[in-house]
């Protein structure tokens, strides 16, 4: 698989997660207000809000990996060698 195919598939899925975890956050507050107003089980609530917590979590997991790739292509692109590259985003990285 090609960088430039590598770093669009990770934009996709980093995408479709960010509006996963955007639905099941207005669902969050859907099953708050029903579960509050109408007394429905608390289950959908939980059941949304950890939805949202693991898409959000990987959908920033696949984005920022997206950038690591970018970044690592680039360097070797200007002359470093992979492992160079790999312990430059390393250090940029761990300094934010």
């Amino acid at each position: 698989m090609s960088t430039r195919s590598t770093l669009a598939l990770f934009n996709l899925i980093g995408g479709l997660l960010g509006w996963l975890w955007m639905l099941a956050s207005i669902a969050a507050v859907y099953f708050l207000i029903a579960a509050i107003a109408f007394h429905q089980p608390w289950s959908g609530f939980v059941w949304a809000i950890g939805t949202g917590a693991i898409a959000n979590w990987l959908a920033r997991g696949f984005l920022e990996n997206q950038a690591r790739i970018a970044f690592e292509a680039e360097m070797v692109a200007t002359g470093y060698s992979p492992e160079e590259a790999g312990r430059e985003w390393m250090k940029r990285y761990l300094r934010t």
